[in-house]
């Protein structure tokens, strides 16, 4: 099956300004670099910017700015656009589309890596016509699927309505599916709102959808004009998750109603770190580990918080059974988990164990630690959790013992 591997992107249209596409920030990355990697993450690996009486010195200083970015892997070219077309080189056309269709783009469109690989696998059955992408109910345009022998027609595809009316629409569910050409205020705050709008189609678990993103969304708003990163995020929210774990320690009613609040921080925090590394393309495998380990650290504080508030209340007897049957319970569920492959629950990759996992691994459990501790029973929660995570160890047990089985057993 062929591929797309070239992006031409049109810096401006002629006599447009620069300075939009190369100095305007969308929720917080540059606008020109936001479709840079967007289209990486697509799975372009090759790109060829086309401008309009750039300044070379300037192109030059905007080349490199862009290529120290080291999240941009794939090879860069930069041309004066009226340059280029006064004298093509078919040799160096072809060269660059392989043969294959490219896609074809203004510098100033805003979109996400799955409409522009929804766009393309649409397109990609038959590639001997010209498509433009259309969202349901809005103008179609920002974006174009050639084939190379029409590498000619891309000057004037984006500049003339007319010739857009050749271009055959790949349409796809409005839903899902966005793109904002800007151009001015109005169409730069419908950019970042529908970013922001777009990160909900991350979420699965219900007190995700229904309450943590729905007071993450807001302040994600805020948050990513901010030079925050998603990593001093996921450390601040270490710093509220002990927090609670010393306010659960006190052993009275407005601690433990202190702590459960805390911790509903925690879980919309969460939400935020991970929006903002969505929102500013800074997702990343050790920004992933530092988030989970915070996680870890907060539930062994909490945790220990409890015990220690239970202890004031009702004894160390009374605290410590609960406490011990969870860290052994809890220690063996983490060894079942993230061991012998590491990552949250891979060893049981493909099988219905695999979703229970991540299921009580959400942050919907904080909500029930927040409802125990509105009617001041929070020893009655550290109970549960403690038988609880000791039938569910057991479980894991007996479910990865009887995959070992199956993998070695003789055929």
């Amino acid at each position: 099956m062929k591929s797309v591997h070239l992006a031409v992107i049109l810096l401006t249209p002629y006599g447009g300004d620069h300075s939009l596409a190369l100095k305007q920030n969308i929720a917080g990355v540059p606008l020109l670099k936001r479709l840079l990697l967007t289209l990486q993450r697509a799975g372009i690996k090759q790109f060829l910017i086309l401008s309009h009486q750039l300044d070379p010195k300037q192109i030059h200083k905007e080349t490199a700015k862009i290529e120290k970015d080291s999240r941009l892997t794939s090879p860069l070219q930069w041309h004066d656009r009226a340059e280029y077309f006064q004298s093509p080189n078919i040799d160096s056309i072809q060269t660059l589309t392989q043969g294959l269709p490219f896609i074809l783009v203004n510098g100033n469109l805003v979109t996400h890596q799955k409409v522009i690989q929804r766009f393309i696998e649409a397109g990609q059955n038959n590639f001997e016509e010209i498509y433009s992408l259309e969202i349901e109910g809005h103008i179609p345009g920002g974006m174009f699927l050639l084939p190379s022998d029409k590498f000619s027609t891309l000057d004037s595809l984006t500049e003339n309505q007319a010739s857009r009316a050749f271009a055959k629409h790949i349409v796809l569910p409005a839903d899902k599916n966005f793109w904002v050409e800007v151009q001015g205020p109005g169409s730069i705050m419908q950019a970042d709102k529908n970013l922001l709008h777009y990160n909900k189609h991350h979420y699965h678990q219900f007190m995700d959808i229904w309450v943590n993103s729905v007071f993450s969304r807001p302040i994600c708003a805020l948050l990513v004009k901010t030079p925050l990163t998603p990593n001093m995020l996921s450390l601040f929210g270490l710093f509220i998750g002990l927090l609670a774990g010393c306010a659960f320690a006190q052993g009275n009613y407005l601690g433990g109603l202190a702590g459960g609040l805390l911790m509903v921080l925690t879980a919309i925090g969460d939400c935020c770190d991970g929006d903002i590394a969505r929102l500013k393309l800074l997702e990343s495998d050790s920004g992933e580990k530092l988030d989970t380990a915070c996680d870890n650290i907060i539930n062994v504080f909490v945790f220990t918080g409890m015990m220690l508030g239970l202890a004031q209340s009702q004894g160390w007897i009374n605290a410590l059974i609960p406490f011990t049957m969870l860290a052994l319970g809890g220690g063996w569920i983490f060894t079942l988990i993230y061991f012998p492959k590491g990552g949250k629950g891979s060893s049981f990759n493909d099988s219905k164990m695999y979703d229970i996992i991540q299921t009580l691994a959400s942050r919907n459990f904080i909500y029930i630690i927040f409802v125990f501790s509105i009617f001041g029973y929070v020893e009655g929660f550290l109970w549960l959790a403690g038988i609880g995570s000791l039938v569910f160890a057991l479980i894991l047990f007996m479910a990865k013992r009887r995959m070992l089985k199956e993998t070695y057993a003789p055929s």
